[in-house]
């Protein structure tokens, strides 16, 4: 290429920088392959943010290494420059500052060229070397640039090609707003997520109906249960002690009333004990009357059919209780419903017979619908810790197979209708209000 004429290596230049299929490859032609056409011993690229995009001889560049910092500064005074004309430089009339690394590192005369298309600059080709550029070498230099420059602005507009680069119309402007502003302003509903469970409806609570000892159990965790049926007893050991001497006690109090009774008759002076030992033998005889109730309630009877919902039996054998205390649960199997524990930070407003959905950890793929019946006015502290309000909901569909009860989820329950502008900044609002105590 060296031992072409000029114009020709001119036009293979051109040729070669349209030929190019990416940005970095141009680049690297413009600050490199131009040395065919006019000798230079260094070549730097800015773009028009004023960014060294290309060095001769240099394939990486690192942007913080000194000559590089000093060519921002160098183009800081190019940027006020006219680009309708190359500018020719000198070191030595270089402004204050510059002098110093102008000696260092480039050589004296340079040659500073705008790659254009049309008024829009695109950056700056600048050239180096010892001897100053002669005229047709300048004309050349300036008809290469605006090849550069197309080539330069062809690679640019295939990078804005993408459909986030491209105009929009105005039409298409005032479209898109009119739509954004009606999404903004359409109704949604707000909702909540509560952890949920299912539990029974009117479930019968069985608990200890004295101080004891619980000595057996009659049923197991889930069996079922009729009326009537034994559930477990407390130990009776002391009640049937305490009952046979209330017994003989009363047995005695009855002879001794009979047989004073009979001295009466002889004795007008007996007739005065008897009244005492009528009252003795009658209290003897509801001891023993109360004792023989303790000793029947003792044996824990179920009063309604259902299932036993209770924890291990084996924990509660030997272990003492108190009158009140909770044993287990009865609860009908298909009398079933969700209760679900919304926190109180995160509740909204519920209408009457809000919409819920559960969604179950064992099948969350198949949401059973259910509204709301109960939520508790105040908040409780949960085991977790948690304060949450208790919300109770009825099931639409008792589903095939029905669901079994203390299945968990999470459950989705649905407030009122606001536009969805306010359903999206409610929560960051509220987190401001609370950060700055309005």
């Amino acid at each position: 290429m060296m031992s072409s004429p000029p114009l020709v290596v001119l036009l293979q230049l051109a040729e070669r920088a349209r030929g190019v299929t990416t940005v970095e490859e141009l680049l690297f032609v413009i600050v490199n392959e131009t040395h065919a056409l006019v000798s230079y011993r260094q070549a730097v690229l800015w773009n028009g943010d004023g960014k060294v995009v290309a060095l001769s001889g240099i394939p990486v560049l690192d942007p913080q290494v000194p000559f590089i910092l000093w060519l921002q500064r160098l183009y800081s005074q190019l940027r006020q420059a006219p680009i309708e004309a190359p500018l020719q430089l000198e070191g030595h009339a270089a402004p204050d500052g510059l002098q110093e690394g102008w000696e260092e590192w480039l050589p004296e005369h340079a040659l500073a060229i705008a790659l254009k298309v049309g008024d829009k600059k695109l950056g700056w080709l600048f050239l180096a070397r010892e001897l100053p550029f002669e005229l047709a070498e300048i004309e050349l230099l300036n008809y290469l640039a605006g090849a550069y420059g197309h080539a330069w602005m062809c690679h640019l507009g295939r990078v804005k090609q993408a459909w986030w680069h491209q105009p929009i119309p105005r039409r298409k402007k005032l479209l898109f707003f009119i739509l954004f502003g009606l999404i903004l302003f359409w109704r949604v509903p707000l909702t909540l997520l509560a952890p949920a469970e299912i539990v029974p409806i009117q479930p019968e609570v069985v608990r200890a109906p004295m101080d004891g000892v619980v000595l057996r159990f009659h049923v197991q965790p889930n069996d079922p249960i009729q009326v009537g049926q034994p559930l477990f007893d407390l130990d009776d050991t002391t009640l049937k002690s305490r009952l046979e001497v209330a017994e003989k006690s009363f047995t005695i109090s009855e002879s001794e009333y009979k047989i004073t009774s009979q001295l009466a008759l002889q004795d007008p002076r007996s007739k005065t004990q008897l009244a005492i030992l009528a009252g003795r033998a009658e209290e003897k005889q509801l001891e023993a009357d109360g004792l023989r109730d303790l000793l029947a309630r003792s044996r824990v009877k179920a009063s309604q059919s259902g299932i036993a919902l209770f924890s291990d039996p084996q924990s509660w054998i030997g272990r003492p209780v108190q009158t009140g205390e909770r044993i287990l649960t009865i609860a009908e199997e298909r009398q079933i419903e969700v209760e679900a524990w919304p926190a109180a930070g995160a509740l909204i407003p519920l209408p009457k017979e809000a919409s819920v959905t559960l969604f179950l950890n064992i099948d969350p793929l198949h949401p059973r619908a259910a509204h709301m019946r109960l939520l508790s006015y105040e908040s409780t502290v949960r085991p977790d810790g948690t304060v949450a309000h208790q919300l109770r909901a009825t099931l639409q569909e008792r589903g095939d197979p029905p669901l079994r009860l203390g299945l968990r989820g999470i459950a989705r329950i649905e407030g009122e209708r606001v536009s969805l502008f306010w359903w999206i900044i409610r929560r960051p609002v509220a987190m401001v209000r609370q950060w700055l105590g309005w």
